[in-house]
């Protein structure tokens, strides 16, 4: 930016010069050389680079936007540091061209903890990745549900995401969009975190409590023996059973299990052996239980479908997918809760919604009546110390001071 204040200072030096010579002031003889001034070169203005992810856009299409012909070397630098898979849309590139035209340099804002620094020296781009600080706090949030889950913990002075970790913590127990009732409340205790004073993201849900229409839901997070951390009762049962509630965090039912319904798209009467649940394109859908796939691709009017085997006799079957699950390919073991595909309207289908289907040792079985057994309980001396930690817990749950003894 030029300087407005050193242009007037130079404009009236000269100016005093020439009025004290035109009237005599100054001798020819004493008369001062013409005063010289110096003006810097000024650089060429360089306009920022700037692009924002879109939905369909890949490190490449990035690339090229941003670098142009240049554009391989910058790719390179960045898919160090970026899972070309995990390209998150919004993510923000800006950068600043040399004055040959080039690209110079590069900030990616990740989030609001994290940037890659890039800057080109000769051929090659070095790479560098920031990170803030994240400040951790013990929160404990108690609301009462008006409309909806979201809406109680907004009113609570929560960020939604908690409203997301309360739905995973009951998940076996609840589908927290249709069995929230007016009047349910809950009471979390989470690590808060924030990155320079704003919120970052929700750590640990150390323990949390759904009152359900009156039924008292309780979860207290504690490693199992092989150090997984996972929710568990007052009394030290594990919350996470064989099989999801639901394989959509937050859906609607659409169509149920029947032996005699209308087909939409058929226009006959015919069985229909799943749960529809309608959701928007895109909708991560979760496999319900732990096993291996057995089926990935396209089957007939089921458009995108997987089809996992599970333990005891289970099969689920996912269908009308608009595409996969990362890394889900015939063969592959998954866990409950991973993500298996994502909701769409392949094949035969009037709209995007998910087909959820369940088999037990052959035949289809209604999956809102599968019993589902809790897994793996806690047994003897870690028990013991499980109980002592959940009466600790209880108190926070309480809003109490923990009794003398308790341990967290």
């Amino acid at each position: 930016m030029i300087d407005s204040r050193r242009i007037l200072c130079a404009t009236g030096l000269a100016g005093l010069v020439l009025f004290m010579t035109a009237c005599g002031g100054v001798s020819s003889a004493s008369r001062p050389e013409s005063p010289q001034i110096l003006v810097a070169p000024v650089e060429a203005f360089r306009p920022p680079v700037r692009t924002e992810v879109q939905p369909g856009d890949t490190i490449d299409s990035v690339s090229q936007r941003l670098a142009g012909d240049d554009w391989a070397v910058w790719r390179d630098a960045l898919i160090i540091e970026l899972d070309p898979r995990r390209l998150l849309p919004g993510t923000r590139f800006e950068g600043v061209r040399a004055a040959t035209g080039e690209l110079e340099s590069l900030r990616v804002v990740l989030d609001r903890r994290t940037e890659l620094v890039l800057e080109r020296n000769g051929e090659q781009v070095s790479i560098a990745r920031h990170q803030r600080p994240v400040s951790s706090e013990v929160e404990r949030l108690h609301g009462e549900v008006s409309s909806s889950l979201f809406g109680a913990v907004d009113a609570a002075g929560g960020h939604p995401e908690l409203a997301v970790r309360l739905a995973e913590a009951f998940q076996w127990d609840m589908d927290f969009l249709r069995d929230v009732r007016k009047g349910d409340e809950f009471v979390a205790v989470v690590d808060h975190q924030t990155v320079e004073g704003s919120y970052y993201g929700y750590g640990t849900v150390y323990a949390a409590r759904y009152v359900n229409d009156g039924k008292v839901l309780d979860a207290v997070a504690y490693p199992d023996a092989n150090g997984r951390i996972g929710f568990y009762d007052l009394e030290g049962t594990p919350l996470r059973k064989q099989f999801l509630r639901s394989p959509l965090r937050f859906s609607r039912i659409t169509s149920r299990f029947s032996m005699s319904r209308f087909h939409p798209v058929l226009k006959k009467r015919m069985p229909h052996y799943g749960i529809d649940y309608g959701a928007p394109v895109g909708t991560p859908v979760h496999v319900t239980a732990d096993g291996r796939v057995t089926h990935v691709g396209r089957n007939g009017g089921a458009g995108r479908m997987v089809r996992v085997r599970h333990a005891n006799g289970y099969e689920t079957n996912y269908l009308h997918l608009s595409r996969y699950g990362p890394g889900v390919g015939k063969g592959v073991r998954v866990a409950q809760g991973d993500v298996i595909g994502y909701v769409g309207s392949s094949g035969w289908s009037t709209g995007p919604h998910l087909d959820y289907r369940v088999k037990l040792n052959g035949s289809w079985v209604n999956p809102l009546t599968i019993s589902s057994p809790a897994v793996e309980p806690l047994t003897g001396e870690r028990l013991q110390r499980y109980l002592s930690h959940a009466i600790a817990i209880l108190s926070l749950i309480l809003g109490d001071a923990p009794p003398p003894g308790a341990q967290c």
